[in-house]
């Protein structure tokens, strides 16, 4: 029997109280809002006790392999498989009562589909319908019989096998499947809260962006690039390809490219003092406070791990903080470089981050102090930048504004100010 449909597992979602429909209908929705990208949005998604279904029809069974790829994208999931669905009716034919024979076969032939060589099997029988004739453990041993006798299968591995043939078995039907794939688990995107991602052309803070849509954040970007971006050549922008991969996950995304320029022009005929790293991100982080403020992000969030560079230390970080009343999160401070290349490549944006990028922090970084105290920092832009708020002012006229869903740009040259409800 084709799989007719997909069956959809999350598991932090499960645990949450009198909240939980609000976040079970989140991911069906932004579950739909992916599939309508991927123009499968005449397929229909329904939420169930602890599980999300999507049917597949025998004229779209062609396209099962997109919708497969998109749910891997899609952060609530914790797994997903698809499946062949047998209705009470099915499983009864004709009689009174469900004839585990019809699942039997389905199991056998679901296992000589997936037979390799040396590999070891294990059957998983859910049967949550205390009507249906068989307790769990004996039709878990007898359809593993029957995949040795029926099959070229013959090791059995219950507790890590190679392959696993899963039958659940509910009031509203059974479910049979044999390739479970793991989700990305979390929550989902549109669940919790708004923040402000500062994306710089590295591979940390793409990361982190990620991390934070797997918390079910919604995720706006914010870069500063190295020169004026012309609105023909923002879309092809290493970061603006970077945030439209990012999308993929977030789902909507809009992006934020602001010139460094005006700042470098502020520093010109100042002594080099080892803090203009320090200083930038401080202008980062209140820029960011005022972009924020305008599409009503709760919080920034920064590529920052711990010492892993000067900027990073534990002092730099709390001055960059200290410039802004919103409050920067950062979700890779206790990771290692190799951890983050790990996440990074998982994700697909490594290949990009290191692709060669002007970028702004790069050309600062000469002899950056690794210490550093607020109040000193206070006095010396005084003095470097003594119309603080202009400055801020002029960087933000030069802006330009991206939009991004789910992989495609949608539209460029938004207006920052507005905002729009997702899904």
């Amino acid at each position: 029997m084709h799989c007719n449909r997909i069956l959809i597992h999350y598991a932090e979602v499960a645990l949450k109280g009198r909240n939980r429909r609000d976040f079970e209908g989140r991911l069906r929705r932004n579950i739909k809002i992916r599939l309508q990208r991927e123009g499968l949005g005449g397929w229909t998604v329904r939420r169930g006790r602890d599980r999300i279904t999507i049917d597949v029809t025998d004229a779209e069974a062609g396209q099962l392999s997109r919708a497969l790829d998109a749910l891997a994208e899609i952060p609530g999931i914790a797994s997903y498989a698809p499946v062949a669905f047998l209705t009470p009716a099915e499983l009864r034919d004709g009689g009174d009562d469900a004839n585990p024979g019809i699942i039997e076969g389905i199991v056998v032939e679901q296992a000589a589909a997936h037979f390799r060589e040396g590999e070891r099997f294990a059957v998983r029988v859910n049967r949550a319908d205390k009507g249906f004739p068989l307790k769990s453990d004996e039709f878990g041993r007898r359809l593993g019989a029957a995949i040795i006798e029926r099959t070229d299968w013959q090791h059995v591995n219950l507790r890590r096998p190679d392959r696993a043939f899963h039958v659940d078995i509910y009031p509203e039907g059974a479910y049979i499947y044999a390739d479970r794939r793991r989700g990305l688990g979390g929550l989902p995107v549109f669940s919790g809260g708004h923040v402000l991602s500062l994306l710089s052309g590295g591979i940390d803070s793409p990361v982190a962006a990620w991390m934070m849509a797997k918390r079910g954040c919604r995720v706006d970007f914010l870069h500063m690039t190295a020169s004026h971006v012309r609105p023909e050549d923002a879309a092809d922008n290493l970061v603006a390809r970077i945030a439209r991969h990012l999308s993929r996950y977030t789902l909507r995304s809009r992006l934020l490219l602001l010139p460094y320029t005006h700042f470098d022009m502020a520093l010109i005929g100042h002594e080099r003092t080892g803090y203009e790293m320090i200083l930038f991100r401080r202008f980062v982080a209140r820029v960011g406070q005022r972009v924020a403020g305008i599409l009503r992000a709760r919080a920034m969030v920064a590529g920052d791990s711990l010492g892993q560079v000067a900027s990073q230390t534990l002092e730099n970080m709390v001055s960059a903080s200290q410039a802004s009343d919103v409050p920067i999160l950062r979700p890779l401070v206790g990771l290692d470089k190799q951890e983050i290349i790990d996440r990074a490549r998982a994700i697909g944006t490594f290949e990009m981050c290191t692709e060669p990028y002007k970028d702004c922090c790069a050309l600062l970084s000469t002899n950056p102090r690794t210490k550093s105290r607020h109040v000193h920092l206070e006095s010396l832009e005084a003095r470097v930048f003594p119309d603080y708020e202009g400055l801020i002012e002029r960087t933000l006229a030069d802006g330009r504004v991206l939009d991004f869903e789910t992989g495609e740009l949608t539209a460029l040259d938004a207006p920052l100010s507005s905002t729009r409800e997702a899904g």
